[in-house]
């Protein structure tokens, strides 16, 4: 019986874990999509880093990432010989437990 109760409990901690860590997951997947394809588009890549950002902001936006502040996750540069450079770096908090909290964090580099 007691066996059972824990397998219980360890079995809930691990779906709630689960439960906090899929959406989190997922954002970041979608995040580095819009990144990628933003990108790799011709008509995009040449214009000014403002340009991008914009446009990273507005696909944020319509894809429920407006948690997030794009001036602060996004940073557009480019290389001496002229290769855009998208580094993004977030990091993502969710509570688990009363003062338990779940930290995930992102550091990725999209370059065309």
């Amino acid at each position: 019986m007691i066996k059972w109760a824990l397998v219980f409990v360890i079995g809930g901690f691990f779906a709630i874990t689960g439960w906090q860590l899929v959406p989190v997951y997922f954002n970041n997947h979608l995040l580095g999509n819009i990144v990628a394809d933003i990108v790799a588009e011709d008509t995009l890549r040449k214009r000014p880093k403002r340009e991008l950002i914009q446009a990273i902001d507005g696909q944020f936006k319509n894809n429920n990432l407006g948690h997030l502040e794009t001036s602060e996750v996004v940073k557009v540069g480019r290389d001496p010989s002229g290769t855009l450079i998208v580094d993004v770096k977030y990091e993502e908090r969710r509570k688990l437990l009363y003062n338990l909290e779940i930290v995930a964090g992102f550091d990725e580099q999209f370059t065309n």
